[in-house]
């Protein structure tokens, strides 16, 4: 945590606060026992939350919390200190983080991978500054051109950080500025805050650095994030007050409610309004992008939060450095206002060695903000309101990438999926399910989203055909229904088309189930190169079927579309 006066960080709360909102669910987490003062806390590439820990003396941690709630504690240095500061996810899918100087000339930029690998680059020996060893790492990010970014707080300073660990070192205008927080805008450029500068930094790519000062003197700007309305915002510790600064450089400011509050932390929420952590006040705010702000009290007094990110479950997370808990605020789910259906999605073991997974890309082609989230509806049971969820937000023109869509939302296996949006478009999507072989490559399938109006309704049929040589294909049967239910009746036929039996099944709502297509069916054998009719007599449904082939796992998918 930055070095502020002891009297900021020992401020009395006042008397008389102003009243708070408490329309939210606030549940918190006690953190592992022996460990101290969690600090900055990110959303990982795993679908869990990462945290750093701020304490100075002792052995050095990173926390891991998962949306259930369960903390476990990692090491990452031995023999000296040089306690974690900022933590994010970067752009290779680890976890990075900074290292200030616990003893002197300790000071790194951290990876860990998911299997627990850590990979320290020592800033100390690459700094050409006349004091490499108090450099002072603080807050870290990932760029829009697959680098981390860092500030250097001692060194007054914005370093740019290979995924391979190669520095460069760009130095800020203003003396003593202390560079503090650090987030990607929706320009391409990465932009700053400057805690005893009074501005807001702006660096590109190849490093040409610009500086916007704030209005309000000693404001003592601390953290910025990216608004769901393009702008970056960023949090006033001293000033009292969140401030907003649009990509041409143009600043406005908000009074928070609460006197002598003390922002700290800021992030965008899947709501897309801006949550931030009042250190003073033991409370997590909440502002529109048109600059209302409401505030939310922490149960545990004088929690002290600090750090504040949007989980994976579509809630905000927030660490308590005093109360050594971490906070979950629950977030009431926006309603879609427009949605797109992908009938199967998976990251699961399959048959002879083969392991499944699905990638999404998101697009945004409009000129406004896109928000909303991906549902995961596990396989076997109804949907409903707590399923898992994993919030997006493109500005114009962006584009989000998503490895694998289960992973990032802390689960794993079979499902289908709902891509909602909330407010502006439904983005573009392309999502591929596909065989990872590792080293050896992937085959797979780009699956379409569809539409509710694409699913078979009574009045409807469809047809699935079966593969001709069933000893070197595998064929699968899959349904997902939509908010109804459905009953279907399917009828299997030979490829001379004489019907071979019929069958009838219920389904429940939002729904999905996957078997082979004979224990689907509840049939011995299947006929080669046959075909399955199907009637929906109620309800809406999706129905395809996944072959796979044998020798090489190489998947495919046919949806039963409407018979003409």
């Amino acid at each position: 945590m930055l070095n502020r006066p002891k009297s900021l960080l020992l401020f009395v709360l006042l008397s008389v606060l102003a009243a708070s909102a408490t329309a939210q669910t606030i549940t918190e987490f006690p953190i592992s026992p022996g460990a101290c003062c969690p600090e900055q806390i990110t959303a990982g590439p795993d679908g869990n939350l990462w945290f750093s820990h701020a304490v100075r003396f002792g052995p050095s941690t990173i926390g891991r919390i998962t949306t259930a709630g369960s903390v476990a504690d990692f090491p990452i240095e031995e023999g000296h200190v040089a306690y974690p500061n900022d933590i994010a996810p970067g752009p290779d899918g680890n976890i990075w983080f900074t290292q200030a100087d616990g003893d002197g000339g300790h000071s790194a930029i951290s990876r860990r991978t998911p299997s627990g690998v850590l990979t320290r680059y020592p800033t100390e020996p690459v700094f050409p500054g006349p004091f490499p060893s108090f450099t002072g790492p603080f807050g870290i990010t990932a760029g829009p051109d697959g680098n981390l970014w860092v500030t250097l707080n001692e060194a007054n300073s914005i370093a740019r950080v290979t995924t391979g660990g190669e520095f460069r070192f760009f130095s800020i205008a203003t003396p003593g500025s202390r560079p503090t927080g650090i987030a990607a805008g929706p320009d391409g450029n990465l932009w700053f805050t400057e805690w005893l500068g009074n501005k807001i930094g702006r660096i590109t790519p190849a490093g040409v650095l610009t500086e916007f000062g704030i209005p309000t003197p000693s404001s003592r700007p601390s953290r910025i994030a990216l608004g769901s309305d393009g702008n970056l915002w960023f949090t006033e510790w001293q000033g009292n007050k969140i401030g907003r600064i649009t990509p041409d450089g143009v600043v406005t400011e908000f009074s928070i409610p609460t006197p002598g509050s003390s922002p700290l932390d800021i992030t965008s929420g899947p709501d897309g309004n801006l949550w931030f952590t009042e250190f003073v006040a033991g409370k997590i705010g909440r502002i529109t992008t048109s600059g209302t702000i409401t505030e939310f009290s922490i149960p545990t007094p004088s929690s002290d939060p600090v750090g504040i990110t949007t989980g994976t479950d579509g809630n905000i997370w927030f660490t308590e450095r005093s109360a050594n808990r971490i906070g979950r605020l629950t977030l009431a789910r926006a309603p879609a206002i427009d949605s797109r259906i992908l009938p199967v999605v998976g990251s699961a073991p399959g048959v002879g060695g083969s392991f499944f997974r699905t990638s999404v890309l998101l697009h945004n082609a409009t000129n406004t903000t896109a928000v909303g989230r991906i549902v995961f509806h596990p396989s076997g049971a109804s949907g409903s309101g707590s399923d898992p969820a994993l919030s997006y937000t493109l500005s114009p023109g962006q584009t989000q990438s998503i490895a694998d869509l289960l992973p990032a939302m802390g689960r794993s296996g079979l499902g289908s999926a709902d891509i909602e949006a909330t407010s502006g478009s439904i983005p573009a999507a392309t999502v591929r399910v596909f065989d990872d072989a590792g080293a050896a490559g992937t085959t797979g399938f780009t699956e379409e989203p569809m539409r509710t109006e694409d699913a078979l309704r009574p009045g409807a049929s469809g047809v699935l055909l079966l593969p001709a040589d069933l000893t070197r294909f595998r064929v699968n049967l899959g349904i997902r229904t939509l908010e109804g239910g459905a009953t279907a009746t399917l009828t299997i036929r030979d490829a001379s088309g004489a019907a071979i039996v019929t069958v009838s099944r219920g389904f429940p709502a939002t729904y999905h189930e996957q078997q082979s297509a004979g224990v689907f069916l509840g049939v011995p054998t299947l006929p080669a190169g046959g075909s399955i009719s199907i009637a929906v007599t109620s309800g809406a449904a999706i129905f395809y079927g996944a072959t796979v082939d044998n020798t090489t796992g190489d998947p495919s998918l046919q949806i039963a579309r409407v018979a003409l």
